[in-house]
């Protein structure tokens, strides 16, 4: 929780701009622009329906709005890319995609455009308030064309690559100590039934 709450403040002060990264020679990157996040990552959409995946069972994974729905023997992105849960209640979830893998038709799948970087666009991203651009009253949806509208500061794609790799740091480092975290909790579990037992 504490290392969570550290990342949460590490990503304020980043987008913010109160924390910079320098580049190899030591020199300030330039200053960051504004731009929409449609001028910096595009959208595809996906067909593939929670139906294929029993019927076309392979080795590339396929998200859905909880994470891996399942496998099929193609993919329709050989990069990273994120899913966005786009209907249902778990719009504006965002999974990281790694290469060789696809959404299902209930999200849609977001890369960075050009030189920016993806996972940078995916912090970007998990800051959103996916909420605001939500439609429908009965099942809420949420589109690229609307959120894609969104306007923030951008570094260049260099910083970008910096803070991207800062903040994957933290993410493998929280990861690290809830696995230690878990397997503590099950050595006490263990314990406490051979005392008590």
């Amino acid at each position: 929780r504490l290392l969570e709450d550290y990342k949460k403040g590490c990503m304020q002060q980043l987008f913010s701009q109160k924390i910079r990264f320098k580049d190899e020679a030591g020199n300030d990157f330039p200053d960051w622009e504004e731009k929409r996040l449609g001028a910096v990552a595009i959208k595809t959409a996906s067909s593939i329906s929670a139906n294929s995946l029993e019927t076309s069972p392979g080795d590339y994974p396929v998200y859905g709005a909880s994470g891996i729905a399942g496998h099929v023997d193609y993919f329709s992105s050989d990069d990273y890319h994120i899913g966005v849960v786009k209907d249902g209640a778990g719009v504006g979830r965002l999974h990281f995609c790694p290469p060789k893998s696809s959404v299902l038709g209930t999200l849609e799948s977001v890369k960075a455009s050009g030189e920016n970087s993806t996972k940078f666009v995916f912090y970007w991203m998990s800051q959103l308030n996916f909420a605001a651009y939500s439609t429908g009253s009965t099942i809420p949806h949420v589109y690229f064309k609307d959120y894609g509208k969104k306007r923030g500061r951008f570094p260049c794609p260099d910083e970008q690559r910096k803070i991207a790799d800062f903040l994957s740091a933290l993410d493998r480092k929280i990861d690290l100590v809830a696995q230690e975290l878990e397997l503590a909790q099950t050595f006490k579990k263990g314990l406490l039934q051979q005392m008590f037992v």
